[in-house]
């Protein structure tokens, strides 16, 4: 290039990727929360577990919710292992899944 042409000009890099089609079924829901077990899993960002204990109270006291189960992501940033999803699976009715800051 002459006369400086490369140092005149601006190169933007796109660092995105194309969003990904995901289609996932929807597990059935239960008619009613009363007795059923829920379990929690936070992705340990801050105050998710503020959030959940006080989820868990709210349904304590409006469906009488029978007993929760907590798990814990080691950081938001990575799923879940297979085993804590299939533990969960086995083990608790209704499984809510979120992050707080």
């Amino acid at each position: 290039m002459a006369n400086g042409e490369a140092e005149n000009k601006i190169f933007v890099l796109d660092p995105t990727a194309p969003p990904r089609k995901l289609e996932r079924e929807l597990a059935l829901r239960p008619e009613d929360l009363r007795g059923k077990t829920v379990g929690f899993l936070w992705n340990s960002k801050p105050n998710g577990d503020v959030l959940f204990g006080r989820l868990e109270d709210l349904l304590r006291e409006k469906y009488e919710i029978s007993g929760v189960q907590y798990r814990r992501k080691p950081t938001s940033s990575a799923p879940a292992t297979e085993a804590v999803i299939d533990e969960m699976a086995a083990s608790v009715d209704i499984a809510v899944v979120g992050l707080a800051d």
